[in-house]
């Protein structure tokens, strides 16, 4: 994480729900006997994930039968292993004391497919369960729209992530409950920590490029190039915003930004680097710089080399905290316009000068004319 959540991000109800409703039907399945309802809790929650079944040549399995599917595959395992499964989850519910441990193999002791049927229902939980009008009902009548709306009135509209674009694009004229949303990522992938599929301290929105791109399912915990365990920023307390920098490769005809993560504690080190390979911060910063001349000549806009070195003297003020969360790549601007500084602008100019020249203005006007 760039930046950490803030302490009073909000939960979504439902999710804290599915999470409880998950442990009280492991724990109920340890005992040997059939699928009944005191599988699932004497809650509304409970009765609504009971009612949740598949209909008479219906399509699918809901949750009910995802719930049954499961119970049957842990009653032919040895008691022994059902009570492992539910201890594992029951004691890794504290997510800033799992990221301290690194426990990235929880679930190793599963045979594959009792760890097939547990990924289906959780999985279920997560995408068929929770947009269900009685689950949310007995969780409190909040939508997920509506805990998107709040988080980002708690976190901003940035990506807390990489710090470069918006969580989801805001659209004029529209009510809250109406605008696009962005998905929830799951911090720790559901496809190989299925037990926290619903766990609302591992979800939370990100932009699409750091989700659905970058992301995918990156292990935080585990390195899979070159095989061994690594740290991980816990979301909720620790970012790389103070251990970031940008400097100008003037070694080249075109000058480059490269970003620096670097540490001398080995943990924080191991942290930045998980952090880079997971959202692929270098190749992102990096990219929105690439060619220098172009950002400074389309976003700087200097007249010349002494309106360039104003602009930069102009801008080492350190952004806002509300600038921070309500405009893309402030924060990374800000580097820039830092390393920049300590350069000698004349070379920055200069190619800016000459790509101006090369393929400068004709053609120009017509395009703001829309001709």
């Amino acid at each position: 994480m760039l930046f950490p959540l803030e302490q009073n991000t909000p939960e979504f109800a439902v999710f804290t729900a599915l999470n409880g409703e998950l442990l009280y039907f492991l724990e109920h399945a340890i005992p040997a006997g059939g699928f009944n309802r005191q599988s699932l809790s004497d809650t509304p929650l409970g009765l609504a994930c009971w009612n949740n079944k598949k209909v008479p040549d219906g399509k699918g399995l809901l949750t009910w039968d995802k719930f049954k599917t499961l119970h049957e595959a842990l009653q032919t395992e040895p008691e022994a292993l059902r009570r492992r499964l539910y201890e594992t989850v029951c004691d890794n519910q504290n997510f800033e004391e799992l990221f301290q441990q690194r426990r990235h193999d929880l679930l190793t002791f599963m045979p594959a497919p009792l760890m097939e049927k547990l990924q289906s229902l959780c999985y279920h939980l997560y995408v068929g369960t929770k947009g269900l009008g009685d689950v949310k009902a007995a969780a409190g009548g909040v939508d997920i729209d509506i805990h998107f709306t709040d988080f980002k009135t708690v976190n901003g509209e940035v990506c807390r992530a990489c710090g470069l674009e918006v969580v989801a694009p805001l659209r004029a004229n529209v009510p809250d409950a109406q605008q696009w949303r962005a998905d929830y990522d799951h911090f720790l992938c559901k496809s190989k920590y299925p037990i926290f599929a619903v766990h609302p301290k591992n979800l939370f929105p990100i932009c699409r490029t750091c989700n659905q791109d970058a992301k995918k399912t990156k292990d935080l915990f585990f390195c899979n190039t070159v095989r061994q365990q690594r740290f991980s920023f816990y979301p909720y307390t620790e970012g790389a915003s103070g251990l970031v920098a940008l400097e100008i490769d003037l070694d080249d005809i075109s000058p480059k930004v490269r970003v620096r993560l670097d540490s001398e504690d080995p943990v924080l080190k191991s942290k930045l680097d998980t952090w880079n390979d997971v959202f692929e911060i270098k190749n992102l910063v990096e990219g929105r710089y690439l060619p220098l001349e172009h950002y400074v000549s389309d976003r700087i806009r200097p007249r010349n080399l002494l309106d360039l070195q104003a602009q930069v003297a102009r801008e080492l003020n350190p952004p806002s905290v509300a600038a921070l969360k309500r405009t893309e790549g402030v924060f990374w601007d800000h580097k820039l316009y830092v390393a920049l500084s300590r350069i000698n602008l004349d070379l920055v100019w200069s190619v800016v000068e000459f790509q101006e020249q090369e393929h400068g203005a004709p053609g120009g006007e017509a395009i703001l004319a829309g001709a």
